[in-house]
């Protein structure tokens, strides 16, 4: 009976093991606002995200002042968006997109058109070009993301958000839990230590395998937006799973450790 639980227990905590990587990924990576907003400093400073930002704020003077301000603008824009100032006003244009998908629908805003406010990246490179031209622009500066797209719905991930943090959370707890309980009443502790490095080991590699399926999935969410936009959101994904794999790396190599200490610890018991 005793061996029968020490196993029922050991197989729970591996798979809540499996179960806690990517979900505590999700969690730290996506869902939370202060884990994307480091993953949006990445993002702002890849130089694909920084020329699409140059060409939309260059795009976006010239709709506004005229083509001749938007050609005078142009090679500013491109030293901004080529600057720190940049990638810090970056993360804040990111972070919009992350509240209209995590949080409520605002009120009286269409919740199938995203749309980012650019009111502050456009003014500050209309003035050093001419500070007439930002006078021109008063703004507020609102380029379209997405329409009608259900995929970017506002607060289309709240709820999903939600549930992956319980999730994550949970099956941590979950697998702390079952693991001391099978240590603590299996007859071969030393083996069943292998099991749970084991259990490491296997939620690397499911989380490395899912990172590939994420991405994929992700991609197909933003196939249906504007080229430039689109090419910034599949850097974005394939700058998190460039992420969880790292994390997978890390797991996997302690859970490797973990398994060969148990097995060595078995096999000094049994010389």
């Amino acid at each position: 009976m005793r061996s029968l639980l020490a196993f029922l227990a050991g197989v729970i905590a591996i798979g809540a093991i499996v179960v806690a990587l990517p979900s505590l990924w999700l969690t730290e990576r996506v869902v939370e606002p202060s884990g994307f907003r480091a993953t949006a400093v990445k993002m702002g400073e890849n130089s694909d995200v920084r020329d699409f930002m140059a060409d939309t704020i260059t795009t976006q003077i010239a709709n506004r002042a005229g083509s001749a301000a938007g050609t005078l603008a142009r090679p500013i824009a491109v030293r901004y968006t080529h600057s720190a100032a940049f990638t810090e006003d970056f993360v804040d244009v990111a972070t919009q997109q992350h509240r209209w998908l995590f949080e409520p629908p605002p009120a009286g805003v269409d919740p199938e058109v995203m749309q980012l406010d650019l009111t502050g990246m456009v003014r500050r490179v209309a003035s050093q070009a001419n500070p007439a031209f930002a006078g021109l622009i008063p703004g507020p500066v609102l380029v379209p993301v997405s329409h009608r797209d259900r995929a970017l719905e506002a607060g289309r991930y709240r709820e999903p958000g939600r549930q992956v943090k319980v999730l994550a959370y949970g099956s941590i707890a979950v697998a702390l839990l079952a693991g001391l309980l099978a240590l603590l009443i299996s007859g071969n502790r030393a083996a069943m230590l292998s099991w749970l490095g084991f259990g490491g080991v296997l939620s690397a590699v499911v989380s490395w395998a899912g990172g590939y399926y994420f991405a994929a999935r992700a991609k197909d969410e933003v196939s249906g937006t504007e080229a430039g936009v689109r090419h910034v959101a599949e850097v974005t994904i394939d700058g998190l799973v460039d992420n969880l794999h790292q994390w997978a790396l890390v797991v996997g190599g302690v859970g490797a450790v973990v398994l060969v200490v148990g097995l060595a610890i078995r096999s000094f018991d049994r010389g």
